[in-house]
């Protein structure tokens, strides 16, 4: 897309410095708001701009707690029991023997150890883990550009109905200045007792029920610019001018460039992503241990003195069969891979729809206002034959209002088409995602 219009037309230098040092874009009533300029300032304004440093944040922080997955986990670990029994060793001799008696074990028992756990291979699960948190913060952050982009289309819909109401209130503005010349005409004639009273009452009328249009428009319009200002944040009013965009489309090729449709193929990415993580369940897991501390009694059961305990170790589980839960869960992700591959075919089709009907209007709009253009031309001499004609009594004034109204609509229906044709074009490119 080429908006040949500037983005921000201001003669004033002090301002520019402002928005430089600030980044804060004062309005004044000399300036002139460009499409671009507004779709730029939803960007950038809009409370959801904002979610991408937030999701970065938040992934930053779950990959961080992934890494500490490589280091060791330490748990300072205490116990203490009482217990109605203990083991009891007697060795019965034969008579004229003494009794032996094994030592006598505490019923009463304390612990406390420090435990180390060192992961020296998981199966590749913090690997996939990390990857799958990246592909998640991706699509987390497609889903926030594809939200920003719908509001471009906000923007067109506002923005061109002021624009609208823009070129209608100036020609009816026009056609105002005309009736009110040809009324002062029709006065100084009828003062003259060269006219009739009607005459100069129609044109009053009809200057009248212009005057209620051009109010209309203007609080239609005013209604629209206080709507783009809340969504762009950014204030506006009546005094603010709008410019008509100029675009240029290279060419018309289909070509997707929607972000609705790259994030589909994300989602596509981390489904098979997220498959071939299953293959970690069937991986061995290997892990060294350690444990450090004293105990009444220790290791040595038979012991009822406090003894230090140490214990070091290592410990690997494998569970190669699960009943195909394992090929079952791949099954499912490939199932699910293929429904959004079934959405994305079916986003793409509905868009070609819609861009076929934007190149038809297009085209359609183009023959139009070449049409238009003779037509103008035709309403604009028999306005001013008419004009001649009351101005020599052959005509009433009723006639002349007809001329000039034919005239205003033909000149009214030009300047429509030719905004619906720049939004026609700006829907295009909105649609095939290149806006």
């Amino acid at each position: 897309m080429k908006l040949t219009e500037p983005w921000f037309k201001t003669s004033y230098l002090l301002p520019m410095l402002f928005i430089f040092c600030t980044g804060i874009k004062p309005l004044t009533a000399q300036d002139t708001i460009t499409l671009e300029f507004c779709y730029q300032q939803v960007q950038k304004t809009y409370p959801l701009a904002r979610q991408s440093q937030l999701l970065d944040k938040s992934s930053d922080l779950r990959t961080k707690n992934l890494n500490k997955n490589y280091l060791p986990s330490i748990n300072v670990n205490g116990t203490a029991s009482w217990q109605n029994q203990v083991t009891e060793m007697t060795i019965n001799l034969p008579n004229g023997y003494p009794k032996v008696v094994g030592p006598e074990i505490p019923k009463d028992q304390y612990k406390i150890t420090l435990d180390v756990n060192e992961s020296i291979y998981d199966g590749n699960v913090t690997h996939y883990q990390k990857k799958l948190e990246q592909y998640n913060l991706n699509v987390d952050k497609k889903n926030v550009d594809a939200s920003l982009y719908l509001l471009k289309d906000q923007v067109n819909q506002f923005y061109f109905s002021i624009l609208l109401d823009q070129q209608n209130i100036g020609l009816l503005n026009e056609t105002h200045k005309q009736l009110e010349s040809k009324k002062k005409e029709v006065d100084a004639r009828l003062k003259n007792g060269a006219g009739l009273k009607m005459d100069a009452d129609l044109i009053s009328a009809e200057i009248i029920k212009l005057e209620q249009n051009i109010f209309d428009l203007n609080m239609d319009r005013l209604a629209n610019i206080k709507m783009l200002s809340e969504l762009i944040t950014l204030p506006l009013d009546e005094k603010s001018a709008f410019s008509i965009p100029s675009i240029t489309i290279p060419g018309m090729s289909y070509e997707n460039k929607r972000i609705e449709y790259e994030l589909y193929g994300v989602q596509i990415d981390r489904t098979n992503l997220m498959k071939n993580m299953v293959t970690t369940k069937w991986n061995p897991k290997l892990w060294a241990f350690g444990q450090f501390g004293l105990g009444v009694p220790g290791y040595n059961f038979l012991s009822s003195d406090i003894a230090p305990m140490l214990m070091v170790g290592a410990r690997v589980t494998w569970n190669p069969w699960n009943w195909n839960a394992n090929r079952n869960e791949k099954k499912i992700y490939e199932l699910q891979g293929s429904i959004l591959k079934n959405q994305q075919e079916t986003f793409d089709k509905n868009l070609r729809v819609s861009t076929q009907k934007n190149m038809t209007d297009i085209s359609r709009l183009s023959d139009l206002i070449l049409r238009d253009g003779e037509l103008v031309l035709l309403r604009a001499g028999i306005t001013k034959a008419a004009s001649s004609q009351l101005s020599n009594g052959v005509i009433t004034s009723s006639d002349f209002i007809l001329r000039v109204n034919d005239e205003t609509q033909a000149r009214m229906g030009m300047e429509i088409h030719k905004i619906q044709l720049i939004k026609a074009k700006i829907s295009y490119l909105y649609n095939t995602g290149k806006l």
